[in-house]
């Protein structure tokens, strides 16, 4: 576990620092209490929890993992968290509009990717209502985080279903090695306006940062697809004695965002409102060297609202014809007649979620050779929503869990990880996600890792029970979109990975290299049924129809010629095979075809960035970007594209305890315009201008 001990903090600081220390010791010498040295408390020791809940090497974790720390973060000079992505291997982040992101890995991905875990800070903020992550609703700032952990490869054994074919853990800044406030203002193309403050305090046992993040943008000129979003975080912890901690998280968003398909020029864009809060505490007891408890509850709540309108106005859009010949058809085409005098919702984004989650874990260390973690959770989902969920009014999950993992190094060499995870809901029966991995050390830093995964992801809330369903004026279905399946069954994964590891610790560099073999079987997709007693006679549902393999590899090389100095390479390829049945519409194939030839998800990705200090003033990056054409679910056929990205920023010493750096954000630098997931949502150069005044 790295420790790092900030000698211009308050003593309590340095107390909580020397407690984790010293439980860390405990864990990785059983009984005995060794000797410290002032290299072994200073030294970056590179270690993670989120492969398996307890803290491990990265040479000994079961899966591959990518962290992208604060180095990384201020090189990309990335202006939405999803842009954060383009630096790992194997990953694709775009844009369904300039507002609206996605994170897709290894997955037949459409405008709402579904395959993923995404936590922040441990607890999950996967949406249940749409069925996602809604990165524009989680009222979280990039200047929030401190480092994101980015499982590269199934994580269900540790966390649960929604970790299907990965899992991102986007960690905060912690206000005890956090030693200053900020505050930053950004302006630049699509008319943004960022705006940021942080304020690092602490009261009694207690330190804390408060931050508020407000940020406006009118999107590209084709479409109004802004943005106004405004949040306000509070991130704290206690330690009461110095084997108690005590950790939260509290946050509020709201803001609107315009939403809707760039695939056609008149196509009309929704307001979406949004209010969002949640709140998270852990509270973790060391009871003795051995035995660590750790108790986490989090509460979700998010409210969208989608623009509703007399049906006039809707039919006008949805028919791309004025008004005045719209309401002509609703008095005397006998098609649109039943709707006179009805208000219909324009956007499908509506409605109320809640998620409570809570778990306990227990994380054991009898010896230095044998390290386990387990626990139980439970976790209550609701959902309504009279779009998404015409006439059901609340619809509910309830689903138990029991994890655990072994890690087991019967001699320096070798590492053994046995995890599991059991989950019941009422959503499926109950499933059991297996995962053995093996770890050998060729040196001492340089480890190979072979791990065999199969994992069950089960329907979620929304796959399960989407119902959608436009009704006349009598409340008579007029237009069936969606019905659900009562016999949806979980998804099922087989994954086998190779990987190798190579560390320099010296300079702090790495080498990533990773094969896998995944197959997919049984996946959820849409599917025409005829024969339904609405307008058209048919509708969408859900049904276990979908199947396919990834095999592929994947390359994260990271050197670091100097302490100010980075050169990060990723590359993946991943060959897609496999179909889905349509229904009515006949077999889907999800193989590379066409001229030029192009899968659902992208054969290749990669990413070379490149960052250096000038001199101690100026800092400099440039970001090279790449993936091959696509053909995905939703937006279609996308051509290949390049960008480039440049950084510029000096720093200005005010005096010795504050500074105010200047940086200039150009984002596809040589105007290599691109279409970003859909046709006309265009990717054209990008300028920002930000300053940040630290005190």
């Amino acid at each position: 576990m790295a420790i790092t001990l900030i000698t211009n903090k308050k003593s309590k600081t340095c107390a909580f620092g020397l407690a984790t220390l010293l439980s860390t010791s405990f864990y990785a010498h059983g009984n005995e209490l060794p000797d410290f040295t002032e290299e072994d408390i200073f030294i970056d020791i590179p270690t993670v929890v989120s492969a398996t809940r307890q803290p491990q090497k990265l040479t000994e974790t079961p899966v591959a993992i990518s962290i992208i720390d604060q180095q990384l973060i201020k090189a990309s000079g990335a202006q939405k968290i999803t842009e954060l992505f383009q630096l790992v291997p194997g990953m694709q982040s775009y844009s369904s509009s300039p507002n609206i992101g996605g994170v897709s890995y290894h997955a037949v991905s459409d405008d709402h990717p579904r395959r993923m875990e995404v936590m922040l800070n441990g607890h999950s903020v996967y949406l249940p209502l749409l069925s996602t992550v809604a990165w524009e609703t989680l009222g979280l700032s990039i200047n929030d985080i401190d480092h994101i952990e980015v499982i590269r490869g199934s994580n269900v054994p540790a966390y649960g279903s929604n970790a299907f074919l990965g899992a991102i853990n986007i960690v905060t800044k912690n206000p005890l090695t956090s030693n200053e406030s900020t505050f930053e203002a950004t302006h630049g193309s699509l008319d943004t306006q960022k705006y940021y403050a942080a304020f690092q305090s602490g009261i009694g046992n207690v330190e804390f940062i408060l931050s508020a993040n407000y940020e406006e943008n009118e999107g590209y000129h084709l479409f109004d697809d802004g943005i106004l979003n405004r949040s306000v975080n509070l991130t704290g912890t206690a330690t009461p004695s110095l084997t108690d901690t005590i950790t939260f998280n509290l946050g509020v968003s709201d803001g609107t965002v315009n939403i809707g398909q760039a695939d056609a020029l008149d196509n009309y864009f929704s307001p979406r409102e949004h209010l969002t809060h949640y709140q998270h505490f852990s509270w973790t007891h060391i009871q003795d060297e051995s035995n660590e408890v750790k108790v986490n509850f989090t509460h979700n709540y998010v409210d969208l609202d989608a623009e509703k309108a007399p049906v006039a106005e809707v039919l006008a859009i949805e028919l791309g014809v004025d008004q005045a010949l719209a309401e002509f058809a609703l008095q005397f085409d006998p098609t649109f007649i039943p709707l006179a005098g009805t208000e219909q919702y324009i956007g499908t984004e509506h409605g109320v979620t809640e998620l409570y989650d809570i778990e306990v874990q227990h994380t054991i260390n009898n010896s230095s050779k044998v390290k386990s973690v387990w626990g139980v959770g439970y976790r209550s989902e609701s959902a309504e929503s009279e779009v998404l969920l015409s006439g059901l009014g609340e619809v509910r999950a309830d689903k138990w869990r029991v994890f655990g993992n072994t890690q087991w190094q019967p001699n320096s060499k070798l590492t053994f990880n046995l995890g599991g995870m059991f989950e019941k809901s009422n959503l499926a029966n109950t499933r059991f996600s297996p995962r053995i991995a093996a770890n050998y050390a060729l040196t001492n830093s340089l480890s190979v890792r072979t791990a065999v995964t199969q994992a069950y992801r089960t329907p979620s809330l929304l796959e399960r029970n989407n119902n959608s369903i436009f009704f006349d004026n009598t409340q008579t279905p007029w237009d069936i979109v969606t019905v659900p399946d009562s016999a949806l069954e979980p998804e099922k994964l087989t994954s086998y990975e190779l990987g190798l590891f190579k560390l320099w610790p010296e300079s702090k560099s790495h080498l990533d290299i990773r094969i896998f073999n995944e197959q997919i079987t049984g996946a959820i997709d849409d599917r025409w049924v005829e024969g339904i007693s609405d307008i058209d006679g048919r509708a969408r549902t859900l049904a276990n129809t979908a199947y396919w393999r990834n095999v592929g590899a994947e390359v994260q090389a990271a050197f670091r010629p100097s302490q100010s100095s980075l050169i990060l390479f990723n590359y993946g390829y991943n060959n897609v095979k496999g179909e889905r049945d349509r229904g009515t519409r006949g077999i889907d194939s999800l193989e590379a075809a066409g001229n030029p030839p192009s899968a659902r998800s992208p054969l290749h990705t990669a990413s070379l960035l490149f960052s250096t200090e000038l001199d101690q003033e100026f800092y400099a990056s440039l970001g090279q970007y790449f993936m091959s054409s696509v053909n995905w679910l939703e937006g279609g056929y996308r051509p290949t594209f390049q960008r480039t990205d440049f950084v510029l920023s000096k720093e200005f010493q005010l005096n010795y305890s504050s500074s105010l750096e200047t940086k200039l954000v150009v984002q596809n630098l040589f105007d290599n315009e691109y279409e970003d997931f859909y046709p006309y949502n265009i990717f054209d150069r990008r300028t920002f201008l930000q300053l940040k005044l630290s005190y």
